[in-house]
């Protein structure tokens, strides 16, 4: 099993280079004056909603299970998460005015659904008013199972998959040498990339007062396959190592015959006696959720949800960061002179959530640490992509 993980993520290498994003975000649809957000079911609910919205495009394919689950276009996929947020992954492209363009109007298109039935479209990092004890799970039966799984390995889980939203952007490697260094990069940016993404106010119509707090949600829902990767600072860390900590995860969903079922075995023992197809390959991928997570390219999930112009700030920061070889080399400097391991990477999460600003990163003034990765990322990025980072201007 662990060859054939291992030939899974070889398969993603890609041979040039490109600085292509592919891009992942959430939203929550809630009432305009309550805050509560809309449930899946009835006449102005998100299936409603979803169904509406698939009439804009005539191209469009639907994604169904025990019900309409989403939709494909040529140019971006709708999907939901377990209490009805609203996902749009929009196609790889090096070109961030192409991802505003398609975020834009597609933003626009649901606001126009959403608006007459007195809803609204919310980018935050979690549900403002609603209990995710009054959320009812969309009907997929994987979530089902993942929700009574996470009942037995933390305190978060239920918050984590009815009450949070994110923005993820993936990026590819060239190589096993070029996959450790984009991996480790993002690992080593990730704190920042939580900061300055952090604007969680209220969660379930209480203050909140900590900073990075979908974060605290994600630490308290599954430590064997959330948060940071067993090793990551490794100077050989390779496909072998993650493909070592999927088959030490048990898979909670196991796809069969007869449909989905729980398992608590991990996937080297559920497939013990027969190979695994692609579909179960993907499926063995998508069942952990660190920070960082692999497939046939490198998902960055740290960051939470967030308006139009603050996800193209953060594509730019990205973009600068993760494709330039200059940085790649600096933050494996900096790794080796300060011997980082997975536990910096903890320790600067809680200095800035008790914190915020004021906190470190691997000793570090939070503040300073942002304003060089900006120079930092600047150097690498046209003077068109540079024009978006100017949401961080006021750091300067």
């Amino acid at each position: 099993m662990l060859d054939i993980l291992t030939q899974y993520m070889k398969s993603g290498i890609k041979d040039t280079v490109k600085k292509e994003l592919g891009v992942e975000v959430e939203h929550f649809i809630v009432d305009r004056k309550t805050k509560k957000a809309f449930s899946y079911y009835g006449e102005k609910g998100v299936r409603h909603i979803l169904l509406e919205l698939m009439k804009k495009y005539p191209e469009a394919k639907e994604i169904s299970g025990e019900d309409i689950l989403g939709f494909s276009t040529p140019v971006f996929t709708i999907t939901l998460e377990p209490a009805a947020q609203m996902e749009i992954s929009i196609i790889q492209t090096e070109n961030i005015e192409e991802i505003k363009v398609i975020y834009s109007d597609f933003f626009t298109d649901l606001d126009q659904i959403v608006t007459p039935l007195g809803g609204e479209i919310i980018t935050k990092g979690c549900q403002p008013e609603s209990h995710v004890d009054e959320l009812e799970l969309i009907p997929k039966e994987r979530y089902r199972l993942m929700d009574d799984h996470f009942r037995k390995t933390g305190t978060g889980g239920r918050q984590m998959m009815r009450g949070t939203a994110s923005t993820q952007i993936s990026v590819d490697y060239t190589s096993e040498e070029d996959f450790r260094k984009k991996l480790q990069a993002a690992y080593f940016y990730t704190p920042l990339f939580k900061m300055v993404t952090d604007r969680i106010k209220k969660f379930q119509g209480e203050d909140i007062m900590i900073r990075l707090f979908r974060n605290d949600i994600w630490c308290r829902t599954d430590p064997r396959r959330c948060g940071i990767l067993p090793d990551i600072f490794k100077k050989d860390y390779g496909f072998k190592d993650y493909a070592g900590y999927l088959c030490s995860s048990p898979l909670i969903v196991l796809p069969g015959e007869n449909g989905e079922n729980y398992t608590d075995k991990t996937a080297c023992e559920a497939y013990k006696s027969r190979k695994p197809e692609k579909t179960d390959i993907e499926h063995i991928f998508s069942m952990v959720f660190p920070d960082v997570r692999v497939k046939k390219y490198i998902e960055i999930r740290g960051a939470d949800s967030m308006p139009a112009d603050g996800v193209y700030a953060y594509c730019a920061l990205i973009k600068g960061l993760i494709y330039s070889e200059k940085v790649l080399d600096h933050v494996q400097e900096f790794i080796a002179s300060a011997n980082l391991k997975d536990e910096d990477i903890r320790i600067s999460e809680i200095s800035l959530s008790e914190k915020g600003w004021d906190g470190k990163i691997y000793g570090i003034d939070a503040v300073e640490f942002l304003k060089t990765a900006l120079v930092k990322c600047r150097e690498g990025l046209t003077a068109g992509d540079i024009g978006y980072l100017e949401a961080w201007d006021w750091f300067e």
